[in-house]
């Protein structure tokens, strides 16, 4: 049996279609735990719903999306568990294919597929790459994950087992705790990608998420850094590989990113030549150079640098108009 347990807070416009992917799955063997972080709207009640014996609603006082999320693993029964944000939801067959992966190999701590975006109105964010030419790493992803961060924690299963031994989430970070779990996760077991078609996760970009606000300034992100970099089990596999070099370039990278599609200019500018600095690549000179040609001619070029107010406001259009 998987567990499939979904943190949720204020999401009461949002909880039942998370909900309704997991009634709908084409494996029966699961459990599905909502667990309130203090919601004062109708989160719970709408979760409370389908009436189905296998969705469970627990409460908490709102401690953030960490403590629910460990609640949840504490009070799992499933051999597998997935950590599904309440405002996404999973392909049909995604637990079918998730755990066959895990039934299928012993070695493997967590299994994976992959993520398509939508906007905040549920219709899909232009310009993704097409799913068929999404390509992961599989087998020993620790140097993989440590620079890049590559997955959402609701797009793989994991062994239940593995999942309590780590404790869960670190309950003190605001940004970045499933990309820290992921890096210890990966230090004990193997990942396996299960292929990039059909997904496993609809993971809703929401322009007003806490997550957002926190991601343009450097500050917010120190606390995931120093527990990476402060984790001996990783410096001890690791050692000598510049992994604390690489992990700081990817976060000054995405600040860049992040500020850029914000149209923050200046700061993207320098966070992106920073994280050159620290860690050139070919992909990033190509990236800032499209960059200052995007800033340039006033439209996105790729997707990655996409403004983000051209999706708030086609989300915001297409809503008037339902």
């Amino acid at each position: 049996m998987i567990t499939v347990v979904i943190p949720a807070y204020q999401c009461g416009h949002f909880i039942e279609q998370a909900v309704a992917s997991v009634l709908a799955q084409t494996s029966r063997d699961w459990e599905c735990i909502v667990v309130d972080d203090g919601s004062t709207d109708d989160t719970a009640d709408r979760a409370s719903r389908s009436r189905d014996e296998r969705v469970r609603v627990i409460r908490q006082d709102n401690a953030g999306v960490s403590a629910a999320r460990n609640l949840g693993l504490r009070e799992a029964q499933g051999e597998y568990i997935i950590f599904l944000d309440a405002d996404d939801s999973l392909h049909s067959t995604a637990l079918e294919r998730l755990t066959a992966e895990l039934d299928r190999s012993k070695d493997a701590v967590a299994a994976f597929g992959t993520m398509l975006k939508k906007l905040a109105d549920g219709q899909p964010q232009p310009g993704q790459k097409p799913l068929a030419r999404q390509v992961f790493p599989t087998g020993d992803v620790l140097p993989e994950m440590i620079e890049n961060g590559f997955l959402n924690v609701g797009q793989m299963a994991i062994r239940t087992e593995a999942a309590r031994e780590l404790n869960g989430f670190r309950t003190e970070l605001r940004l970045s705790e499933d990309w820290e779990f992921c890096c210890r996760l990966a230090c004990i077991g193997r990942f396996h990608f299960i292929g990039p078609e059909p997904h496993v996760l609809e993971h809703r970009l929401n322009p007003g998420s806490a997550t957002r606000s926190l991601a343009s300034r450097l500050e917010n992100h120190l606390p995931f850094l120093n527990a990476l970099h402060q984790n001996a089990v990783i410096a001890d596999r690791l050692h000598g590989s510049g992994w604390r070099q690489h992990s700081r370039a990817s976060v000054l990278w995405e600040l860049g990113r992040v500020n850029f599609c914000e149209r923050r200019f200046p700061e993207a500018r320098r966070y992106m030549l920073e994280a050159l600095w620290l860690r050139p690549t070919i992909k990033r000179f190509a990236l800032f150079f499209i960059s200052q040609l995007s800033q340039a001619l006033d439209r996105p070029l790729v997707n990655r640098l996409r403004f983000v107010n051209l999706d708030d406001a086609g989300s915001a259009m297409r809503g008037k108009s339902d």
